[in-house]
């Protein structure tokens, strides 16, 4: 690290060796503050087992109600760093240089709160992670082998989640709802149910918060939001499905073969109850301008499955362009829900059918 420190939120990052601070996350770390504040008692514990320079679990105990954090870090140059800056914070903490898997099968222990970003997949050490949950728990996603789960590597996300990937406009969605499905598949064999408060993508991450609920009931409702999406790449029909329709194998509009993905994650992606409660707290978040704005615009979302590229559209029904913004508003002039989509903004989000919007871009396009 440089001789002056890296400020963010409340906290100094003076000690990098053998760490990785990646600035462009600030956004993800802002919302996290704000969405720990929201859920957490005071005094909760709180667990960051990826500590690497510990930016995140200093910024925890700065600014939010938990205060009983353990930071984790298998790589002793980052795990000396990490103990260096929680001392230059003045940050009270118990701190392990282990790995995961050591930690969760030794000292072990659960806590309130768990954040979880890794760098790269969270497949090999999740399960580990799920023996640090309990009844309650909020718990924190982070993703970065996108080009895994939205198909880019369609065999590797086959054998690590167990899915068959997207590979398509709507790859980052689905390769969301991939990540969530593992998740809650993991959950279920510790007796957890999972109910997402806010599914993102953002940059080259997938980011999940979700709450934890301990109880055979709530595993098995969790995987009864399990599905697969159905795609037909001939006329943009697609539809997401908490079942398996073995009869579906033609698209039911232009009768082409329909391509079949997942399982996935069928179930909600926002909760606009929850993103409110977050975004009432981004107000104690310093210098957090671009979270309050990408929150605002995941507000207007609509909470519904697969959006549509509109350039994907225009050129399946050989258009010109149309604005998606203009789409929308005159989709919503019919009585549709629609919105724009933080996953592609040159997509909307719609209930509308298949044909009435073919039907609107037609217009538009006259």
């Amino acid at each position: 690290m440089a001789d002056k420190p890296y400020l963010e939120g409340k906290a100094a990052i003076k000690y990098g060796e053998g760490a990785f601070l990646n600035p462009k996350a600030k956004l993800l770390r802002d919302i996290s503050m704000a969405f720990v504040s929201a859920f957490a008692k005071n005094g909760s514990s709180l667990i960051d087992p990826t500590a690497a320079t510990g930016i995140r679990g200093i910024r925890y105990y700065l600014e939010t109600p938990a205060k009983d954090i353990t930071f984790l870090d298998m790589n002793r140059s980052a795990f000396l760093s990490a103990k260096k800056n929680i001392l230059f914070n003045k940050v009270r903490a118990k701190t392990y240089n282990k790995s995961i898997q050591e930690f969760a099968n030794s000292d072990g222990g659960r806590f309130d709160v768990v954040d979880f970003d890794p760098f790269g997949g969270v497949a090999p050490t999740l399960y580990d992670i799920m023996k640090m949950i309990k009844n309650g728990s909020l718990l924190m996603l982070t993703a970065t082998d996108t080009a895994v789960l939205s198909g880019a590597h369609s065999n590797a996300c086959i054998r690590i989640y167990g899915a068959v990937p997207m590979h398509n406009e709507l790859c980052h969605e689905t390769g969301l709802r991939i990540l969530i499905a593992y998740a809650a598949s993991l959950a279920a064999q510790f007796n957890f149910g999972i109910r997402v408060s806010l599914g993102m993508s953002y940059a080259h991450y997938f980011r999940v918060f979700i709450h934890m609920e301990h109880g055979s009931k709530p595993a098995l409702d969790s995987l009864k939001q399990m599905g697969y999406a159905y795609y037909c790449s001939s006329c943009a029909f697609r539809l997401l499905k908490k079942e398996r329709l073995p009869s579906l194998s033609a698209c039911p509009e232009c009768g082409n073969k329909i391509g079949v993905f997942g399982r996935m994650w069928a179930g909600s992606i926002i909760s606009h109850d929850d993103l409110s409660k977050v975004s009432s707290k981004l107000s104690d978040v310093k210098d957090s301008d671009s979270a309050k704005e990408f929150v605002h615009k995941l507000g207007g979302e609509l909470d519904v499955p697969l959006y549509y590229s509109v350039p994907k559209m225009t050129k399946l029904l050989g258009m010109p362009s149309v604005s998606p913004i203009n789409l929308m508003k005159l989709l919503q002039k019919k009585g549709y829900g629609a919105s724009r989509t933080h996953f592609d903004l040159s997509s909307i989000k719609t209930d509308a059918p298949l044909d009435t919007i073919k039907g609107t871009i037609i217009a538009l396009g006259k």
